[in-house]
């Protein structure tokens, strides 16, 4: 029979035990128990954990700097690990992740200018399914911010990332507001950009924002 969370009382004591878990330094003789711990965490996403989601934002809350520390790993197993962890949350509780955007997408954005596609493509999964999942305006201005940086491939992906925000909204935006404003600088943005697959993007994004402003 398979295991379901069915109570809080059960949840807050398993994610005390895996906030235990995860939070000891990474060494080559316990990277493999904090994945455990994580892998844990996961299957408590999708075994009902997300039905309490106070108690289950608290308990991320409390065991997100292992879990940064973990995706920043440069042991794939585990940096992969703790990312499928994030996409579990954000699928579970849906709306309800938003308190949790500003604690994993710098993370998850700073993956996508490394240079290994293995990990770049994790994170840039991860993100989409956050936008996917969570389609909150408090996501623009990590993505706006992102265009700034050198990296190709993390402009890329927050372009695209951009575009798959409007394209998943189903609310109009409205023009002159704090999201019309981010989302017209952009378009500005990659209207000028060097890269073709980026001003691509851009003018997707374009043609999507015309059609959702009001």
């Amino acid at each position: 029979m398979s295991r379901i969370i069915s109570l809080p009382s059960f949840l807050v004591r398993e994610l005390q035990d895996i906030c235990q878990r995860v939070s000891i330094p990474e060494t080559e003789e316990s990277w493999d128990k904090i994945e455990q711990g994580i892998v844990q965490l996961t299957e408590c996403c999708n075994i009902g954990g997300c039905n309490f989601p106070a108690e289950m934002i608290a308990g991320i809350r409390s065991m997100s700097r292992p879990l940064k520390l973990a995706m920043l790993s440069e042991r794939s197993r585990l940096s992969g690990s703790a990312i499928e962890c994030v996409t579990a949350q954000s699928a579970c509780l849906g709306p309800l992740f938003k308190p949790l955007i500003s604690l994993f997408m710098p993370t998850l954005l700073g993956i996508c200018a490394r240079s290994n596609k293995v990990f770049t493509r994790r994170a840039k999964a991860c993100i989409f399914a956050i936008i996917t999942h969570t389609p909150s305006p408090s996501i623009l201005p990590f993505l706006a911010e992102s265009l700034n940086r050198k990296s190709t491939s993390l402009c890329l992906v927050a372009a695209e990332g951009v575009l798959t925000y409007v394209k998943s909204s189903n609310t109009p935006i409205i023009a002159n507001d704090g999201r019309a404003r981010l989302v017209e600088n952009v378009i500005r943005v990659t209207a000028q950009d060097a890269g073709a697959d980026i001003r691509t993007a851009g003018k997707a994004l374009f043609e999507a924002y015309r059609a959702l402003t009001v």
